[in-house]
Formats: structure tokens, C-alpha cells, sequence
């Protein structure tokens, strides 16, 4: 089959042409709509003992980011409370969307560190995804990428696990964790500094490590199986 319009030449530079024929869009319905839904947003900020509330932990966590950090959020309820409670300023927001691409976060903010190495690039995930994608702290010790890993731990597939809980009577299949490994040690191994916090009270400190760390470094904080995605 013949192509219409045929263009021949570099890829960057047609794309970039193609770009300046496109008209403006504003987007304004859209935008209005989006403000109003941050509005009228109002989160559970239930406090379980013995765990980090992850809504919380999050606003702090962007509080204390650079202006320009690239956050990168995995699949799940992490994913949720990321995009609620990070709020970017001058950085990028980088997720699947609703592709439910699990184990995306290592990877690809190993590529955004890579391609923007003076910025900080921080990874949200949950301990299930962790588990899709852990190979990939050799990648980035092998590499000596920087990465700041925040690993929201319940030992379960959160959203699933909240999904059958509400709309299932609790008929549970295929979310518990139950036997992971110990993601610091883990880390450890790879000789990657990581630590473990289960208090907000420990959580200015330790974002405060993760953040000024010139290596990578993973952060696991301890949620509840029964925190809610909003």
C-alpha cells in the first residue's frame, strides 16, 4: 500500500514541523472540570498505628522534593495517591495511565534519570509491583543511576485487595503477598542504602535521607491493607 504523503527525512525534524501545523487548544472545559474535581476532593486520612499514611506521607514528600522533580508512580493504590498528593510544580508526572502496566516505575525512571541527570527522579510503588521489576537494582547499580525509591509496603495487591473487599463480600483471590522478601535486605545486597519506617513521626527524616542520597536509595514505609485509594 502507497503512502498518501510521503515525507523523507529525520524523524525529529518532521515531527517538530508536523508540530507547528497543529492549532493551539486550550483545553479549557477540560481544565475547569479537572479544578473542580480537586475542589471538591476530600481524602480519608484515617491514622492506622504502626503505619505511615500514605496520603500524607506523599504531600510531605512533594513538599520537601525539588521544584523540578520527576516523580514516577507504579500501578495500583500507590499510583492514586500519587497522583492525588504529589503536587508537581515545575517537574514531570510520569505513569502507565490506565494501562495497568505493573513493575513500569524502576525502569522508567531509570530512563528519566538518564535522560535529565541533574534532576531528582523519585519512584513510587507497592511491594506487589516491587516484585515485578526488583532485577532492575542491578540495572541501576550497574549503571550507577541515582534513583530515590519509595516502596508503599502492605503485603498486598492494594487495589485489588480494596476492590474485593467492597464489592465482592471479601471473596478474596489472588491479592495476598504473604511471603515476600525483606525489601531492604534486599536492597542491601545489591549494596543499595534502604531503611524501613512505620511512624509519620520518622517520616521528615527519612525523606530527608532518601533525598540527599548520591547513590540509590529505597524507602519502604509500612501501609495499612485497609487504607483507601482516596
Amino acid at each position: 500500500m502507497e503512502a498518501n504523503i510521503p515525507l523523507v527525512g529525520d524523524a525529529n525534524v518532521i515531527l517538530g514541523q508536523l508540530l507547528e501545523q497543529v492549532p493551539e487548544c486550550t483545553h479549557s472545559a477540560w481544565r475547569n472540570m479537572l479544578d473542580r474535581r480537586r475542589e471538591e476532593y476530600r481524602p480519608q486520612l484515617r491514622q492506622f498505628d504502626g503505619c505511615i499514611n500514605p496520603k500524607l506521607f506523599l504531600e510531605r514528600l512533594s513538599e520537601l522534593a525539588d521544584p523540578d522533580a520527576v516523580v514516577v508512580a507504579d500501578v495500583g493504590q500507590n499510583q492514586i495517591w500519587t497522583a492525588n498528593h504529589f503536587k508537581i510544580r515545575e517537574g514531570r508526572f510520569l505513569t502507565t495511565g490506565g494501562m495497568g502496566t505493573m513493575g513500569y516505575s524502576l525502569g522508567a525512571g531509570i530512563g528519566a534519570k538518564l535522560a535529565e541527570p541533574e534532576r531528582q527522579v523519585i519512584t513510587v510503588g507497592g511491594d506487589g509491583s516491587f516484585q515485578m521489576q526488583m532485577m532492575e537494582l542491578a540495572t541501576m547499580c550497574q549503571h550507577q543511576v541515582p534513583l530515590k525509591m519509595v516502596i508503599m509496603s502492605n503485603l498486598r495487591l492494594g487495589m485489588v485487595y480494596e476492590l474485593q473487599k467492597n464489592n465482592f463480600a471479601g471473596n478474596y483471590s489472588g491479592v495476598f503477598l504473604d511471603g515476600s522478601p525483606d525489601i531492604p535486605k534486599l536492597a542491601g545486597a545489591y549494596g543499595i542504602p534502604a531503611e524501613r519506617i512505620h511512624s509519620m513521626d520518622q517520616a521528615d527524616a527519612a525523606i530527608g535521607r532518601l533525598l540527599k542520597a548520591d547513590t540509590p536509595y529505597l524507602l519502604e514505609c509500612i501501609v495499612n491493607q485497609d487504607e483507601s485509594s482516596l
